[in-house]
């Protein structure tokens, strides 16, 4: 009888703990630290990570994208064709303050994050046959988005 009742007091003081760290785990998940849920939203102006904001020049529109895609075989030619935003090398110092209407795109292949783009004309080969949705965003030198994007599908024969 008395193995029985250590191991009541066992399974009591297991599930009491396993309580705890369920509540803790969900309360991790429920709360976003990094506010990645206010990191992008279409239509709004963008934020900069570095601590001096990037200010709009004035009179200087905000930057504009279009894609434009040729398919031959299973190669795919994109021209990020564009306005008011110019293309710029990495050069690795994320301590430098961003300039407005610079920097580089993000590329998402059929939702996948594929890289980032420092030209304006780039390649994709070795597409599978079907459908493939492209999407291209805009990004300052500090990675943060212009909310600038352009998505377009095409298909590989």
């Amino acid at each position: 009888m008395k193995v029985f009742i250590i191991s009541m007091r066992n399974l009591i003081l297991g599930g009491i703990v396993f309580l705890i760290v369920l509540v803790a785990g969900i309360m991790l998940l429920v709360k976003d630290p990094l506010n990645v849920s206010d990191s992008y939203r279409p239509g709004g102006e963008s934020v900069p990570a570095s601590a001096a904001p990037v200010n709009k020049p004035v009179g200087t529109e905000k930057p504009s994208l279009n894609l434009d895609i040729q398919v031959d075989g299973t190669t795919a030619e994109v021209s990020l064709l564009t306005q008011n935003f110019e293309f710029v090398e990495e050069n690795g110092d994320m301590s430098l303050d961003p300039v407005y209407g610079e920097g580089h795109a993000h590329l998402y292949l059929n939702g996948e994050a594929k890289g980032m783009i420092y030209q304006p004309e780039f390649l994709l080969k070795k597409l599978p046959k079907g459908e493939h949705e492209l999407r291209v965003e805009l990004n300052y030198s500090n990675h943060l988005p212009y909310k600038v994007e352009a998505v377009k599908k095409f298909v590989v024969k």
